[in-house]
């Protein structure tokens, strides 16, 4: 029988399954269940080996013209560090370019900076909030480039710091003042005046060519990196708010005025855009990352923003049962729960996906996400904290088993790069809720 051929058999011994037989007391199934031999049961629960497992990076952003096809770039970046007794300190940078509102900039006649402002438009934070920050600006000293793909360990060549702004208390959700006038929470970074003097001031007369174009003017100020020196806390920014932009204010003989640049993606010129992300597990439970990839762990840890995800994969002895049995699988799916009373003031990723890990690095996503869009994932929210994830991996499990491979799977965020989520997991070796595969089958 091909593949193609079992494949429709199970989808239409499926629908049938459901409607006319209910699941049997599993009390004699699991690990002592010998699959291949007199089952009376309409399902297998067996559990999963899994561990943590570092991941070397994530994209963060495609090269720029696949970027651009997808819309552009992401307005919404993550600032700021946090602390975990389990994930260690992680670190969250914003690197961007800008662009001016206008070309052909002209300050006037003997113009003066009086002062100059890096607004970041706030939408939430992560961690805790009662921690000052140090925020520190740094000029670009490299240009991007537009054929790269770029990944969440990036680390630009940086120029002059140009911007500081010392013991800010993030308050996300609270109401400023911008322009002297009520707005929502906003992060306003004091900017060097002499610099912005001596860079644009002073070259931008209206026919400056630095300023003709946008291509031009990004050759001549590449952009900037924004990161936070201390703190506890990740904050969102929306870069593609009216609140966030870079304010150059000065006066000259005849009048009193700003300049503008942004990030704006509606000019024929798309300033690229992400975030970098950084993690230190000294002190941490993943200092070592000595994990136990054969019978597995009893706790395991997903991380957004990269680091780490929870490998997984069929046990060997089960999996070669399953392979010998015979049985024709209807549906198969994947529970793993969340550990409860870690005390973690980030919440765990509202979704999840289920990828190929090929050693450190992420591969495609499983069949089941791929084909229909039917992998499931979603936090599910259980009694008394009792939350877990539930995958469907049918078309997955009947790929490897036709292969004869048990690859190790990544069990990642679907949202890694603006997200600051973090996930501690009940393991396949736990004494409760331990991840399981869940088989759903009819004897041929």
């Amino acid at each position: 029988m091909t593949l193609n051929t079992i494949k429709r058999a199970i989808l239409v011994m499926a629908p049938l399954f459901f409607i006319s037989a209910c699941e049997k007391p599993t009390d004699d199934l699991g690990f002592n269940q010998i699959i291949g031999g007199t089952v009376e049961a309409d399902s297998l629960h067996l559990n999963l080996v899994s561990w943590t497992a570092p991941i070397d990076s994530i994209v963060v952003a495609l090269d720029y013209q696949t970027q651009i096809t997808l819309g552009g770039y992401n307005s919404t970046r993550l600032l700021g560090r946090s602390q975990s007794t389990y994930f260690g300190e992680e670190k969250a940078r914003i690197v961007s370019q800008l662009i001016p509102n206008e070309l052909d900039l002209n300050f006037g006649t003997s113009p003066v900076v009086d002062s100059v402002r890096l607004y970041l438009r706030l939408t939430d934070a992560y961690g805790d909030t009662s921690q000052a920050m140090d925020i520190a600006v740094y000029e670009l000293d490299q240009d991007f480039e537009e054929d790269s793909v770029y990944y969440s360990n990036y680390q630009p060549r940086l120029g002059a710091e140009i911007g500081r702004l010392n013991g800010y208390l993030p308050q996300p959700k609270s109401n400023t003042t911008f322009e002297d006038e009520l707005a929502p929470a906003i992060l306003s970074v004091p900017m060097d005046v002499a610099y912005f003097q001596n860079k644009f001031a002073n070259v931008a007369n209206g026919s400056a060519d630095e300023f003709s174009s946008f291509s031009k003017f990004l050759d001549y100020f590449k952009g900037i990196q924004v990161e936070a020196e201390n703190g506890a806390s990740i904050l969102y920014t929306n870069l593609a708010s009216a609140y966030t932009g870079l304010r150059i204010y000065y006066h000259n003989s005849e009048d009193t005025t700003y300049a503008e640049l942004n990030v704006d993606q509606d000019k024929n010129v798309k300033p690229i855009n992400f975030s970098t992300f950084e993690q230190d597990y000294t002190g941490s439970s993943l200092e070592t990352m000595a994990q136990d990839s054969v019978n597995g762990e009893d706790l395991t840890f997903v991380q957004a923003m990269g680091g780490v995800c929870t490998a997984l994969r069929f046990d060997p002895s089960k999996f070669q049962s399953l392979l010998d049995s015979g049985l024709v699988i209807n549906r198969a799916t994947v529970e793993v729960y969340t550990a409860q009373g870690t005390g973690e003031y980030v919440a765990p990723s509202p979704r999840m996906e289920l990828r190929s890990l090929e050693g450190r690095t992420l591969g495609d996503r499983i069949a089941d996400f791929q084909i229909d869009g039917n992998g499931g994932g979603t936090l599910s929210r259980g009694i008394l904290r009792n939350n877990k994830y539930a995958f469907n991996i049918t078309r997955h499990l009947f790929e490897v088993l036709n292969r004869k491979e048990n690859p190790t799977l990544a069990l990642v965020p679907t949202t890694r790069t603006t997200a600051p989520h973090r996930t501690i997991l009940r393991g396949g070796s736990g004494l409760a809720e331990r991840a399981t595969v869940i088989v759903y089958f009819t004897k041929p």
